[in-house]
């Protein structure tokens, strides 16, 4: 189960997802990241947890909190930890929203359900900050927000916008992707560099448990920091992806 302070007690069984307390399987992988050049605006409407977190750091730099926490949530649909962590600390700083300390915690018990150190060191500081009776408060309204946001749901749910996303890519129905297929990019520091289509459509960023792996690795090699950040992020369209 997930790590949490041993005063929960067993009831707390009832609200946290299942994790494993052991290393991830996935190999360690000092280079593993998403490259900018890769983050188009039709990568990221495929990707909405990185559309919806990138959104979300928009309204953050525009000066729009509670637009960029609404952002975040939304991100957070998709498994995307950085994003509850980021719920977790306007919850608890009072920034686009009300101070709630009892939801802080849970959005960050959330974030921290795979065991990312950063994460579960700033859930047991929190957890540290509530009386008993927000601890309780914990135990009554944590199962609703696992049952929406828990990776249990939010995984399969980011997982079908991959596939459906894959299935569409350019090749044929068996999956074949021309290594030829050349993209120029038309944003950023990269602009005009092509990149092929074996580059775009890398297992790594579309198959599930190749994307989650990624994930693991980019989180494990991330330093001390409560600014994470998978690539780096450009600025989209202020617009909804089609079909979310």
């Amino acid at each position: 189960m997930t790590l949490i302070p041993r005063a929960i007690g067993a009831v707390a069984l009832m609200l946290l997802a299942p994790f494993c307390a052991t290393a991830s399987p996935c190999a360690p992988d000092p280079t593993a990241s998403i490259p900018s050049a890769l983050l188009t605006e039709g990568f990221l409407q495929a990707h909405p947890d990185l559309y919806w977190r990138d959104l979300g750091q928009l309204s953050w730099r525009r000066g729009k909190p509670a637009q960029a926490l609404m952002r975040f949530q939304r991100a957070s649909l998709y498994a995307d930890k950085f994003s509850q962590s980021m719920v977790a600390r306007m919850y608890q700083e009072g920034v686009g929203t009300e101070t709630d300390l009892v939801l802080a915690y849970i959005w960050m018990d959330l974030a921290s359900e795979r065991g990312y150190r950063d994460l579960l060191v700033e859930r047991e500081r929190y957890w540290q900050r509530l009386d008993p009776a927000q601890r309780r408060r914990v135990l009554a309204e944590g199962p609703a927000l696992y049952a929406q946001y828990g990776d249990t749901v939010a995984k399969p749910r980011m997982e079908t916008v991959l596939r459906v996303a894959r299935n569409s890519m350019t090749g044929s129905r068996t999956g074949f992707v021309n290594p030829g297929l050349r993209m120029e990019l038309g944003e950023g520091p990269e602009a005009n560099r092509m990149i092929t289509g074996d580059d775009y459509y890398r297992d790594t960023f579309w198959e599930p448990d190749s994307y989650w792996c990624l994930q693991d690795q980019i989180w494990q090699n991330a330093p001390p920091t409560p600014s994470v950040e998978i690539g780096t992020l450009r600025q989209v369209r202020d617009e909804e992806p089609g079909g979310d």
